[in-house]
């Protein structure tokens, strides 16, 4: 069945493609007055106080003001994907996205390379911490006053770990008056959300703003359960000074999602992929209220119930300040700082590719008995096998999937972040900015003993199917029995157990000394200086185990028994099913306890630095014109993902010779920009190389790789006439494998999910109470993986949106998703595979429908 994609401002994986509209109604307003655009001061990857866009040696955008309310952001991936040069892959609900900047490629999950703040301070140190991708940890609302995104650039120095680029999400702080009510719903799917806020003065130097949302529902996708549930509410309270201001914050986010990982999708051919038959992966989902339930073992070995319904859990609750004021008449402070406290779950099935992959029921029970380490347990299954769902012969010809069960508790990600500048300029244009950063980043998460179950493909109606053998096992006595293969769904209860307590410190002096040489040529150099010091365990106890565990405490391990052709169950509770198993394969029914007596131990306890710089100026052709040119070389800490790259630390957690705990990012850049009476236009040339230590979780790979691309990126806009106008943004980027210390193979080869073209076109309609676009999102063929095979074929996402303002005050909305709803992957485990055989993947939602009121007063 293909429906859905979210609500209003809820998690859709296309949805908020519709986002990238909302910039285009502001910007072709303000084109009549360009001044408000040329002067517009950025404030994200620059010196305090900040640079207009004319005159900033990077290539930056924003959107501002009612741009993020017409359209109603649902998620934040969404919102990032109208941004140029982004390549947001939203394919996962609403977290647990994919992010990355122009030139450099994606490895792996998350945004390595690319750091998301919120209101100037990054939300995470490291946007890829395994199951803790930043978006997970942010939702946007009405709260949101603008976002701003650098590209490259200084960006490299004015901030740690974000050599490609920064996305700052910054609040409104209530200068002025005023407030919006709204509600909206899916209405082709489950999801109801109110959102509010609102802003004003208590006093002539005192300001105030606060709003949020509430949202319930199914989700995009079908899950036979409300899965997306929880809320947000942010505030902050400005006194200002006649030289400066304090400002004070909080945030407190309590929300969960369902997300979604790589499921099974059918190859129609080498670059086209559609649902398989009773599945449509961007419709559906593997959860299902029948299997949401269960019981596994948390790292020490304690049984702990456990339910899919909790999907991405994140609890956030943030404290901060700002202060700026002005020292004297050419100096000046600012300090930025905040504590977050961060914490929840991440929990979700999985295809796996193992014991058979996506088969039918027969397949996957004859494929059991086949295995070494089900055979190596003593189990005769001469006789065949019989396949339960529900205590009832199972159909054999109905598809089933090995689901390995993704869960994860996340007991700690906080961050304490601050950071002091200081600013000094005179009246010859020498301005010298000088700043201290310090954060602590916290990563303590525990793997639970991720269960592998056998279940039915069939969506949010999927069942357990439990194996019986038809002939003799023999028990620890050596007495032969018949035995159950996966008694309740679960082939093993214990696949993984781990446990991480890491910490990691940054300390970061940074300089940036600009200058003038005439009225229209401006030079900048800055240079930053990163010392890491990383300290901590993680403790690995890995897969299986072979002791039975009574679960239900009855005093027996359940299993199946069968006499004259009657299946009995002697124990409908137990997961265990051979109790007499003494081999660590699927079958077995125990648990690995994490100890330091029996788990692999690997020890953190480093120092790590590294100095970046960057070298740009800006020549101002006319008042209307720029150029300007930029080389920068940053770094990035490669932090936990480190502990999973085989030879890089040593036994006492000191680094190797292999590595110096960072990946570096050289960009060179050259642009134009341009702002004429009706239009505008950017255009930027970049070169780019990449450094890449990673380690895929799925798949098991590690990556020490390098990267090079060559790249142009475009942004323009054009008011046509009084009631129409377009933007958009395209980049073209050429990039290989151009080094790779563990697989030579690859060099040469163009990355995994790297198009040569992704775009956004925005066409509009403005009347007087009328708005109403057609965005164009689309991308060029990509190859699915590495080896350069499998590739997804060139696509265009079309999306519409209207706007009716009822009133002056009430406007009504109705926005439509991938109006054609195509099939899209953004990632596939495979990279070949035949046509009409099943591979695993992520696709983006399919067509979906929303509907809202919001008033403002």
């Amino acid at each position: 069945m293909k429906y859905r994609s979210d609500a209003l401002f809820v998690h859709s994986s296309i949805g908020l493609i519709l986002l990238a509209a909302l910039p285009a109604s502001s910007t072709f307003a303000q084109t009549s007055d360009q001044p408000s655009i040329m002067e517009e001061v950025i404030v994200t990857g620059v010196p305090s106080g900040g640079a207009t866009k004319l005159e900033a040696s990077v290539s930056v955008s924003s959107y501002g003001g009612d741009d993020l309310i017409d359209l109603a952001p649902r998620s934040t991936a969404e919102l990032f994907r109208a941004l140029p040069g982004i390549r947001s892959e939203s394919s996962g609900g609403g977290g647990n996205a994919n992010l990355t900047v122009r030139g450099i490629p994606l490895a792996t999950g998350g945004s390595k390379y690319m750091q998301v703040h919120e209101d100037g301070l990054p939300v995470l140190e490291y946007g890829d911490i395994n199951f803790g991708n930043t978006d997970n940890w942010m939702r946007t609302d009405w709260t949101v006053s603008r976002v701003e995104s650098i590209r490259g650039g200084s960006a490299s120095t004015f901030a740690s770990n974000s050599p490609g680029g920064i996305i700052n999400i910054i609040s409104k702080t209530g200068d002025q008056e005023g407030g919006t009510v709204g509600v909206s719903i899916g209405a082709d799917y489950d999801e109801f959300r109110t959102d509010f806020e609102y802003g004003g003065s208590l006093t002539d130097t005192i300001h105030y703003h606060i709003g949020g949302f509430f949202r319930d529902g199914e989700g995009v996708r079908e899950t036979g359960f409300n899965g997306d549930n929880g809320g947000q509410i942010k505030a902050n309270l400005t006194k200002e000074f006649d030289d400066g201001y304090l400002r004070l914050y909080a945030k407190s986010l309590n929300d969960r999602v369902t997300t979604y990982l790589p499921s099974p999708v059918r190859v129609n051919s080498g670059d086209s992929y559609g649902a398989v038959p009773g599945y449509d992966a961007s419709s559906q989902t593997l959860h299902s209220q029948q299997t949401n339930n269960f019981t596994t073992f948390d790292q020490f070995g304690t049984p702990v119930s456990r339910s899919l319904s909790d999907g991405i859990e994140s609890k956030v609750n943030a404290f901060g300040f700002e202060f700026n004021k002005s020292l004297s008449d050419q100096l000046s402070i600012t300090n930025k700082f905040r504590i977050s406290d961060i914490s929840g779950g991440f929990i979700a099935p999985f295809t796996d590719g193992f014991a058979g992959g996506t088969d039918t029921i027969a397949a996957k029970g004859a494929a059991l008995c086949a295995d070494a380490s089900v055979g190596g347990v003593g189990l005769d299954c001469s006789g065949g096998v019989t396949a339960l769902i529900d205590g009832q012969l199972a159909d054999p010809n109905q598809l089933a999937y090995t689901n390995l069960l993704f869960d994860t508790e996340i007991h700690d990600l906080g961050l304490m972040v601050n950071d002091l500048q200081f600013q000094w300029e005179n009246t010859n244009g020498l301005a010298i900015t000088a700043g201290l950063y310090y954060s602590k980043q916290n990563i303590k998460t525990s793997w639970n003993s991720w269960q592998t179950r056998m279940q039915t493909l069939d969506g949010a109606n999927s069942r357990n199917i439990s194996y019986v053998a038809n002939g003799a096992g023999i028990d620890a006595n050596g007495t032969a029995i018949d035995v159950t293969l996966a008694d309740n769904g679960a082939v093993t209860q214990s696949f993984l157990a781990w446990n991480w307590d890491l910490e990691y410190t940054t300390f970061a002096p940074y300089i940036n000394v600009g200058f003038d040489l005439g009225d229209r040529l401006r030079f900048d150099v800055s240079a930053r200086h990163d010392e890491v010091e990383a300290r901590g365990q993680r403790l690995d106890a890995c897969c299986g185990g072979n002791t039975a565990v009574d679960l239900n405490g009855d005093g027996s391990v359940g299993q199946f028994t069968v006499a004259n052709g009657v299946i009995t169950r002697l124990d409908s509770d137990a997961l265990l099913e051979n109790p007499g198993a003494t081999s660590a394969g699927f079958i077995s029914g125990g648990v690995r306890v994490l100890n330091s007596n029996n788990a692999a131990v690997t020890d953190v306890n480093y120092d790590a630095d590294n100095t970046s710089f960057s070298l740009g100026g800006t020549f101002l052709l006319t008042d209307n014109s720029s150029l300007f040119a930029r080389y920068s070389d940053g770094g990035r800490a490669v932090a936990d993902r480190l502990t999973q790259v085989p030879g890089s630390l040593r036994p006492d957690g000191s680094l190797s010779s292999t590595t110096d705990g960072f990946d570096n990012v050289q960009q060179l850049e050259l642009g134009y920009k341009h702002f004429g009476d009706n239009w505008s236009f950017f255009a930027t040339l970049f070169n780019t190389i990449t450094e890449e230590t990673q380690a895929e979780l799925t798949s098991g790979l590690t990556f020490v790789r390098e990267y090079e691309s060559t790249g142009l990126e475009l942004e323009g806009t054009w008011d046509i006439s009084g009631n129409f106008g377009i933007r958009g943004n395209m980049t073209w980027t050429d990039a290989e494998i151009s080094d790779d210390q563990t697989n030579a193979a690859v060099v040469g080869n163009t990355p995994r999910r790297q198009a040569d073209f992704i775009y956004t076109l925005i066409p509009e309609y403005r009347a007087e109470r009328l708005t109403a676009g057609l965005v164009l999102q689309g991308s060029t063929e990509y190859y699915l993986q590495d080896n350069n095979d499998l590739k997804q074929e060139a696509y265009i996402l079309a999306n519409l949106f209207a706007n009716w303002d009822i009133t002056a005050d009430l406007t009504a909305y109705v926005n439509v998703n991938n109006l054609t709803d195509e099939f899209i992957i953004t990632e596939s485990e495979e990279g070949s595979g035949s046509v009409g055989s099943f591979i695993r993947a992520r696709p983006l939602n399919g067509r979906s429908t929303n509907i809202g009121f919001m008033y403002r007063f």
